[in-house]
């Protein structure tokens, strides 16, 4: 499967962000386009982003690493 995206971080307040992901996929082969159109992919992508919004929401604190610039 061929992928690309970018993940973007949006402050909007002290103690809240927006998470934008943008990703492109070509599925190759019958079991890659069957599992894309019964949504296998995109549950799987959803259920990755929530897993991360809880495990950002349940460290409750910065964790003192790196804070530059790139």
């Amino acid at each position: 499967m061929k992928q690309a995206g970018v993940v973007t971080l949006h402050h909007l307040a002290d103690n809240k962000s927006k998470v934008v992901l943008q990703l492109d996929y070509d599925p190759e082969g019958f079991t890659e386009n069957v599992c894309d159109k019964l949504g296998f992919v995109k549950r799987q992508i959803m259920g990755d982003l929530k897993r991360f919004k809880e495990y950002i929401e349940d460290r409750g604190r910065e964790t003192g690493s790196w804070r530059g610039e790139v």
